[in-house]
């Protein structure tokens, strides 16, 4: 027995980090979810936000603007930002990321790990061993990456922070 895939919709002002944060996820986590994107505003064909878009890789005319059959449709609502109003259609799990506060990258990598634990969680979608296997593998990486990325930050502070030590302690 199989279930479907879970519909993640994310939500943004502009085309550019509903994009990146699809296209991340996508890297993550393949065809085993379904991911859509909306922006709030009307596109703007051509704009700034476009030139980005296409210098990553990412197709700009796939911009769409949000509508009500989007909401419906999604199992997992993804607002990027806090200053979007977003409709809340009963049944559906939301999400407001303040991308000032935290990494995009980090946000999306944690909702990957997320989405794949419940994916393979024997009681709600039995799947076969290899299935199974294959996304602890993908998890087991994502949790190494965030680790390093931990230990490269810590000790780059670590560097900084001796640096500091030191030129203070030289006398003047």
């Amino acid at each position: 027995m199989t279930s479907r895939r879970p519909i993640v919709l994310f939500v943004g002002d502009d085309a550019s980090s509903t994009q990146i944060a699809e296209s991340l996820l996508r890297r993550l986590v393949g065809d085993r979810v379904e991911i859509h994107t909306a922006g709030a505003q009307p596109p703007n064909p051509g704009g700034r936000e476009d030139q980005m878009l296409v210098m990553m890789g990412l197709n700009p005319a796939h911009e769409e603007r949000l509508t009500a059959r989007a909401l419906v449709t999604s199992d997992r609502v993804i607002v990027l930002g806090t200053a979007l109003d977003v409709a809340r259609v009963p049944g559906r799990r939301y999400e407001e990321w303040d991308l000032d506060d935290s990494s995009l990258g980090e946000r999306v990598e944690a909702l990957a790990v997320e989405l794949l634990s419940v994916l393979d969680n024997p009681v709600t979608v039995p799947a076969p061993r290899a299935r199974k296997t294959g996304s602890r593998l993908v998890g087991q990486r994502i949790r190494r990456r965030v680790r390093a990325r931990v230990v490269r930050q810590r000790d780059l502070l670590a560097r900084r922070l001796t640096s500091v030590r030191r030129r203070r302690r030289r006398p003047s």
